[in-house]
């Protein structure tokens, strides 16, 4: 049983480095807007500005996010 684990735990090993380096691209970390689930998207604001997530106010409208 011992060797049955060992080789399952070798060959989930050998498993994940089989899938190459992740690299990461400069464009993946634009403001935590990275995801790119439906509704997640990424946004670009003019140098000396930033992204102001969409939000709700008080009385229940709701405004769309925007560079500020």
């Amino acid at each position: 049983m011992r060797r049955f684990a060992m080789a399952l735990a070798a060959l989930a090993f050998a498993a994940s480095l089989s899938g190459g380096p992740v690299i990461a691209k400069p464009h993946d970390h634009m403001g935590g807007n990275s995801m790119m689930a439906p509704g997640h998207m990424k946004h670009r604001c003019p140098p000396g500005q930033h992204w102001v997530k969409a939000y709700k106010r008080k009385n229940g409208t709701w405004v769309k996010g925007y560079c500020r």
